[in-house]
């Protein structure tokens, strides 16, 4: 087995509740060290949550407040060492603190900056504070979520992870980048764009054709059947989603209606579009009579895309996920063993992940004080007792 793909960057981390959280976690699970700076000052919201397990897992960890000179000057010692520097404060603040890109960048010319923010740097709307809920409201995620007729879906953390995702996209396309030119970079994400940019579709439609999108549940802009059904059973549903005409012939074999597959009301795509209210009837009515992984285990057998739908106790208990490796059991701060996430890809040659519980804050001041910048023990006491460490 190798070495992880990110061993030996170091990621100074100044994130904090989801998104960055999340972002570099997944780095460091790829092999990066990463370095999470925070104080009793402004401590992590989710801290003794248990959100903060498991978006911090695989990170070092060093009290600083950088609220005063000194910790902003260790700040920028800190940064001279590192590879990677990550944040998400408001706009203007990283730069009133004194730690702006044009700042560090003289420290280490080929820094890597990654500062995300609600709707970025520049702009009309860059001053506004904003978190990932809200910001599904702001970018129309919300109005085009739900059922016709009903009130729009309200609340949701999907913004957060996903915008997480992109951003160990990006730097580990910036980290690429200076491997080929030696050239770090800045980079400026909007948590808008990333999430705008996830529904073109609505975008692309309101520009060409004045409409504007409307919640459809779980039916699909063009194919059908396209959704939940009832199985047997107290909430218990099975996915099914059909994008072709043998996917529909295999569906209506298996479920012993061959009559559907000659009725002239289904006999082409936009036609069982069109008709899908009487269609989902029809569907139900063999669905009930089914345990949800019965009736997927015989739809896929046919050939037909679905699966059923879980809640969270379930998807804990899933054979796939368990078998596959994605949980991995981890001693917590707080002295329990609990079976955390893992990250959704695997390493060709069988390396793992690396994998750590969530650090206690400060807990690694010593490696990071004394060992990375060479503190002494008096200067170290003198910057505690003055609440800078």
């Amino acid at each position: 087995m190798g070495n992880l793909p990110l061993e030996g960057v170091r990621v100074i981390d100044f994130t904090w509740i989801i998104a960055g959280p999340t972002a570099t976690r997944y780095l460091g699970m790829m092999g990066a060290e990463i370095i999470k700076v925070g104080s009793a000052r402004r401590p992590d919201p989710s801290y003794r949550g248990h959100a903060f397990q498991a978006y911090n897992q695989s990170k070092l960890s060093c009290a600083l407040n950088i609220s005063k000179p000194q910790g902003v000057e260790l700040a920028m010692r800190l940064i001279g060492t590192a590879d990677v520097v990550m944040e998400n404060f408001a706009v203007g603040v990283f730069e009133r603190l004194g730690l702006g890109y044009d700042t560090i960048v003289a420290e280490r010319p080929d820094i890597i900056m990654v500062s995300s923010s609600g709707a970025g740097h520049t702009g009309p709307d860059k001053d506004f504070v904003a978190y990932g809920s809200l910001l599904q409201y702001y970018t129309g995620w919300n109005s085009i979520s739900g059922y016709p007729d009903r009130e729009p879906i309200r609340g949701g953390l999907w913004a957060d992870p996903w915008v997480g995702l992109e951003l160990v996209m990006v730097t580990a396309a910036a980290l690429n980048h200076r491997t080929i030119t030696g050239e770090g970079q800045y980079v400026d994400f909007s948590m808008a764009e990333a999430l705008s940019a996830s529904i073109p579709e609505a975008l692309l439609d309101f520009q060409m054709n004045h409409r504007l999108k409307q919640p459809m549940g779980n039916r699909d802009d063009w194919w059908a059947p396209h959704g939940v059904y009832h199985c047997k059973g107290t909430d218990r549903w099975v996915a099914i989603s059909v994008t072709s005409k043998e996917e529909w012939l295999g569906l209506c074999r298996v479920m012993g209606r061959d009559d559907l597959a000659r009725d002239p009301r289904f006999a082409s795509a936009t036609e069982r579009w069109t008709n899908q209210q009487e269609l989902d009837a029809a569907i139900t009515e063999w669905t009930l009579g089914l345990e949800d992984y019965k009736a997927m285990r015989l739809l896929q057998g046919a050939g037909v895309p679905s699966g059923p739908t879980l809640d969270i106790s379930r998807v804990f208990h899933e054979p796939q996920l368990r078998e596959g490796g994605y949980f991995t059991s981890l001693q917590t701060s707080d002295g329990e063993t609990r079976d955390l996430p893992g990250i959704g890809w695997r390493f060709g040659d069988g390396t793992q992940p690396y994998a750590a519980a969530a650090p206690e804050p400060g807990q690694d001041n010593d490696f990071v004080y004394r060992e990375l910048l060479g503190l002494s023990d008096t200067e170290l006491s003198r910057l505690t007792q003055e609440q800078v460490i």
